[in-house]
């Protein structure tokens, strides 16, 4: 494999890696805390606390018009890129994601909001079978860069696995604004000119409801997750020890399924399924018998399923690692 020389004397000289991850981070920091962005940052907590976007004057600017935005963003954007020109073997010091089709770059965060640029690339092409992701958080967009055609969505009927969508085709471009309230709002693109570049405003609610994954064809709903990043993260920890086979935790998930999120208490049944099969069985009649219990038809279904499949576990009481 071959390593570049430049990158090749940095792993013996981590006081080198230091100075330049700092050189990046302070930018960023410097950045937050110079001019418009300054102001901008301390509505945005205020924002993130639960203020209405009315009240933030800075920030209703920043995500209604794109002189606004572009006169705030900007420095910031050719401080970053002058800073990782220089430093061009440090880490990016800011959050973001990447996709076929789509990167996002998170320029701060405080409280339940984040502010940042989504880009579109366009090199994911047009289709008509899409999957359309519809989080409980409110968004405003406003584009700075490019455009496309691109459908607003809003659930009017839901039934639990299934929904009706309304759909609305729109074209947007350079100053348009895009505002998507609540868990039943939603846009996809479908065809970008070139690329989109737009600056977001999202705000997670209290007590967000699942984030819903709805096929748009056929209505069905087709992944749901917890719209909680506290609750994602106990999850992942529940299945992290499951997978690491820590049968010592099976009473942890136990008592982990009895109370709290319906998605962590169903995680932790699962789990605790797997390594303690007694355990996990009785928690399982448990709440299969219990009307009341948000988990009782999903207990239902799988405790039939296991039963038809392993007869045996009709009558399991050892704690034995689950066949299933």
């Amino acid at each position: 494999m071959y390593v570049d020389l430049r990158i090749g004397a940095l792993r013996g000289d981590r006081i080198a890696q230091r100075a330049m991850q700092e050189a990046v981070m302070s930018a960023a920091e410097d950045c937050r805390r110079e001019g418009g962005l300054s102001r901008v940052v301390g509505e945005l907590e205020d924002y993130g606390a639960g203020a209405e976007l009315a009240e933030c004057g800075a920030l209703q600017r920043l995500v209604g018009a794109e002189e606004a935005a572009r006169a705030v963003i900007l420095p910031m954007i050719e401080r970053l890129v002058r800073q990782q020109r220089e430093t061009p073997l440090a880490q990016l010091s800011l959050r973001h994601q990447s996709g076929a089709g789509f990167h996002f770059l998170q320029l701060a965060a405080k409280g339940s909001a984040t502010l940042g640029l989504a880009l579109h690339d366009g090199m994911v092409p047009a289709t008509s079978h899409v999957v359309a992701t519809f989080p409980d958080a409110d968004r405003h967009e406003i584009v700075l860069v490019g455009g496309a055609e691109i459908e607003a969505l809003r659930i009017v009927t839901d039934c639990g696995d299934r929904v009706e969508v309304d759909r609305t085709a729109r074209r947007v471009g350079r100053g348009d604004c895009i505002v998507l309230a609540g868990a039943d709002c939603s846009r996809v693109v479908r065809r970008v000119r070139g690329c989109m570049l737009t600056l977001r405003l999202a705000r997670v609610g209290d007590r967000p409801r699942p984030t819903r994954q709805v096929d748009l064809a056929s209505g069905k709903v087709v992944h749901k997750a917890s719209g909680n990043r506290r609750e994602s993260q106990h999850e992942m920890m529940v299945a992290l020890l499951g997978r690491m086979k820590r049968s010592d935790a099976a009473p942890v998930f136990a008592d982990v399924a009895r109370s709290g999120s319906d998605h962590v208490r169903w995680q932790a049944l699962r789990e605790c399924l797997a390594l303690n099969t007694g355990l996990g069985m009785d928690l399982l009649r448990t709440f299969a018998s219990d009307s009341s219990d948000p988990l009782h038809s999903p207990a239902r279904g799988l405790l039939s399923q296991l039963v038809e499949r392993y007869p045996e576990l009709e009558q399991a009481e050892e704690m034995l690692p689950c066949r299933a």
